[in-house]
């Protein structure tokens, strides 16, 4: 990974997009459709612990976000097979203004996600998400990760979508200190064998490089996996992923894990209960390393229920992951759980827990973050979001072991309120009429043939105050 260290990977990066830009530019628009967007968001953060650490400093922080996005969809579909969004971020400190920064010194990301029809038993998905994170721990106008979707084993990548961030990753704000760069990239390919079973096969990495420490954590996982659509309301799974981790202290591991498993689709109806659905699968990772837990069990339970107005999703990840710079392959179990509830027609709520506990042969440490939150949309292109982070890691002793934790409890408290403006740039200008919240997509859905466009069979419980998104 030298080479992305120099720089050259940011020009590669920079090629491929633009030569994708063009392509999708370059087409008729009887054929396809291309579109832009752009977006404001301007907020106003107290957070108590800035650095994140026992040595508290408080501060009132302002926060400015234009994020630019493209879309490229196909005909008759509503749903882009191409997104791409950058998104710099500035921050204006009220007490600490040495540490004010704009633009893409500090905090930005960029993120992209293609999905390919090659034929009609065949697809691919690529999703690809950079970004950088500056010296202070501010929650920022974005910070939903506690929110965001949980992939189980059968779950196909979202189209032209980005893929979330693995629960064992959402932690790293938490963990890591001073500058970091972080990339995922993920390419993964679907293969209808049968109209019940799917073939799927792919590669991600995940790359983190820790500017102001120093040192870098890297992960390449492989895997293939085989789903077995039985009666349409099983997903029986089994699959083989081996994964090469190359920690920040030196230590390289070789991974193997297999797991199998159901995913369980249930539409019998009790009253306010329309719609549940329970992912389950279990197996054993192996660690041929020289450090690390040797072997694990592999767990993977997720439950949703849905509402009329509400969505509740729950479940837990264990298995080997990477420890984030803090030492090698880490037995890690992860709780989560999210709420969503519309309450008026512009009014919805909000809230998630993610609670992991991370073992290694050098320490043990558990991190812990909660989300309470209300949006408001004042307008179709105007929304506002109200917002209260609660996040803390707790650490042995053996945090002495590494210059990334301290020993002991770190916590921090920061509310938020923000203010997001929306415009469309191409082929309309003007004030953005077709935005919905970013929430309401359910966690799990059915293993569908990839080249087929069907609704979910689990819709959203609600749909926001205006239309879809379709650029």
């Amino acid at each position: 990974m030298g080479w992305f260290s120099r720089g050259t990977g940011f020009k590669e990066i920079a090629r491929v997009l633009s030569f994708l830009i063009l392509s999708f530019w370059s087409a008729s628009e009887g054929h396809a459709r291309f579109s832009s967007r752009f977006s404001l968001s301007v907020g106003e953060e107290y957070n108590d612990n800035i650095f994140f650490s026992k040595r508290k400093e408080h501060d009132f922080v302002t926060t400015i976000t234009p994020t630019l996005s493209f879309f490229y969809t196909l005909p008759v579909e509503l749903t882009p097979v191409f997104t791409l969004n950058l998104a710099p971020s500035g921050q204006i400190f009220a007490r600490h203004s040495d540490l004010n920064n704009f633009g893409f010194d500090q905090n930005f990301t960029a993120s992209t996600g293609y999905t390919y029809r090659y034929s009609p038993r065949l697809s691919f998905h690529l999703s690809d998400s950079l970004s950088q994170l500056g010296s202070t721990r501010t929650t920022g106008v974005a910070g939903q990760d506690v929110l965001q979707g949980v992939r189980t084993p059968t779950t196909l990548p979202p189209q032209g979508g980005i893929d979330p961030r693995p629960l064992s990753q959402r932690s790293g704000d938490l963990i890591s200190s001073g500058k970091t760069l972080t990339n995922l990239f993920s390419l993964q390919g679907t293969y209808l064998y049968a109209p019940d079973i799917t073939f799927t096969g792919g590669y991600s990495t995940v790359f983190a490089t820790f500017l102001d420490e120093g040192g870098r954590d890297v992960s390449h996982s492989i895997g293939v996996r085989g789903v077995y659509n039985w009666r349409q309301a099983h997903n029986i799974h089994a699959g083989y992923t081996m994964s090469i981790i190359s920690a920040r202290n030196g230590d390289d591991s070789v991974v193997h894990n297999f797991d199998v498993g159901d995913d369980y689709f249930s539409t019998y109806t009790i009253r306010l209960t329309p719609t549940l659905t329970v992912a389950a699968s279990t197996g054993i990772g192996f660690n041929a390393g020289s450090s690390g837990p040797r072997v694990v069990n592999n767990t993977n339970i997720t439950v949703q229920q849905l509402w009329e107005r509400a969505t509740l999703a729950a479940g837990v990840q264990k298995g080997l992951t990477a420890s984030y710079g803090i030492s090698g392959p880490s037995d890690t179990t992860s709780f989560f759980t999210s709420f969503i509830i519309r309450l008026t027609e512009r009014l919805t709520g909000t809230a998630g827990v993610d609670y992991s506990l991370f073992d290694t042969d050098d320490v043990n440490f558990n991190t812990f973050q909660t989300h309470a939150g209300l949006q408001y949309w004042m307008t179709s292109w105007l929304s506002s979001n109200l917002r209260y982070s609660y996040r803390w890691i707790d650490s042995g002793a053996g945090a002495t072991s590494t210059d990334l934790l301290e020993r002991g409890k770190v916590s921090g408290n920061s509310v938020n309120l923000t203010f997001t403006a929306h415009f469309d740039l191409w082929p309309n200008f003007g004030l953005s009429r077709g935005i919905t919240s970013p929430y309401l997509t359910p966690v799990i859905t059915r293993q569908v043939p990839p080249p087929v466009v069907t609704p979910s069979p689990f819709p959203p419980p609600f749909v926001t105050p205006t239309p879809s998104p379709s650029p």
